[in-house]
């Protein structure tokens, strides 16, 4: 069940009667001070507003193994979460952003997804900086609002390749101009993002928009320089495959569609990520048809991912056992194999998805699927 709610919160509101004289005054009188409060409310609504929005899912599978997330134990916090989003206008053109996520998977524990200070230049230019969205997908901005995705969980073949690393610290351009009765729209990030594993540095990432009434197709690239930064996984990939685990360089290229005059709604994207070393290399792409029938929308997706780049992380008898006689005995030829099967399992990929969707629009502002 997916909710969004938006509501208004007043810093202070003085109370009318405590400006009020013992003495009688005029109704014209009262008239005016009502009118300055219902002003000085107005406007601190204006300056200060919080969004809120909330994800609550149910997931279960036939198999003991799990996978994304997901096995034969129903399971309440996989898809659950729970944002709220604050801003704060200092003025016209400058504001502060905040949005704080609780994720069911991650034990409710509370992270700042945004944290950043935007200003407007004029002519449809603004800028961020802080911790920002990293724009690699075409729905990065949706990613945590359930309710503005027709899915019940957004393609994990294509949208779990950056999972970590959704948002970045950094800085934002974008530029929007209109073209005719349409909007292009331009961005422009720079910035650092990491996790317990991998530590992402000098991110570049560009991006382009163009968007009309009836559909939209979006074309984005970011590169950045990769470095593992997890003990484990750094020691098997330097001594296992004598390879260096920093400053690798990596890219990733997303390209999408969508269709959506109303009754009809089509989305497509093709994602392709690709880095040096045993880091692993993929494409992946979803395809998704559905249909609005009143509050109902039925969706068929298509959905495969697939690594590029296996043979990079096989490695014969002959190469184990010369890896393992030059660790000076740190390592066995069994260790040396085990060691590469594990990474093997964890990186290549090769997986096809059909799924079948029912979204059913409960309330405004409020979904079931």
């Amino acid at each position: 069940i997916y909710m969004v709610n938006k509501y208004l919160t007043l810093a202070s509101i003085p109370l009318l009667a405590a400006s009020l004289s013992a003495q009688a005054i005029t109704p014209e009188q009262l008239n005016r001070q009502v009118q300055k409060l219902n002003q000085r409310i107005s406007e601190q609504g204006q300056r200060f507003r919080v969004n809120g929005f909330a994800s609550f899912g149910m997931a279960i599978s036939n198999e003991e193994m799990a996978y994304n997330g997901v096995n034969d134990e129903t399971n309440f916090s996989r898809f659950s979460k729970v944002g709220i989003q604050m801003t704060f206008n200092m003025d016209r053109k400058n504001s502060v952003v905040t949005q704080l996520v609780s994720r069911g998977e991650d034990g409710w524990n509370t992270s700042a997804e945004w944290a950043y200070f935007k200003h407007e230049f004029g002519g449809g230019l603004s800028g961020k900086i802080g911790r920002i969205r990293l724009p690699a997908y075409q729905l990065s901005e949706f990613l945590d609002v359930g309710y503005a995705v027709p899915y019940a969980q957004t393609p994990a073949e294509t949208y779990d390749s950056l999972n970590p690393f959704s948002n970045m610290e950094g800085i934002d351009l974008t530029y929007s101009m209109d073209v005719g009765d349409n909007t292009a729209t331009f961005q422009f990030v720079y910035g650092r993002a990491s996790d317990d594993e991998f530590d992402l540095k000098d991110i570049l990432g560009v991006s382009g928009v163009f968007q009309t009434d009836a559909w939209s197709a979006r074309l984005g690239y970011a590169a950045a320089s990769v470095s593992v930064v997890a003990p484990s996984a750094k020691s098997v990939v330097e001594n296992f495959y004598g390879s260096p685990s920093e400053d690798l360089d990596g890219s990733f290229l997303s390209i999408g569609f969508t269709y959506d005059p109303g009754d009809i709604y089509f989305t497509t994207e093709f994602t392709q990520l690709e880095a040096e070393g045993e880091i692993v290399d993929a494409d992946a792409f979803y395809t998704t048809i559905g249909y609005r029938m009143g509050r109902f929308m039925p969706t068929l997706t298509y959905a495969t991912a697939e690594s590029q780049d296996d043979d990079e992380r096989e490695m014969t008898a002959a190469e184990a056992v010369a890896v393992a006689a030059a660790s000076g005995g740190a390592f066995t030829t069994a260790d040396v194999l085990t060691g590469v099967a594990g990474i093997k399992a964890a990186s290549d990929r090769d997986t096809t998805r059909i799924g079948i969707g029912l979204r059913y629009d409960m309330s405004p502002g409020t979904a079931l699927k």
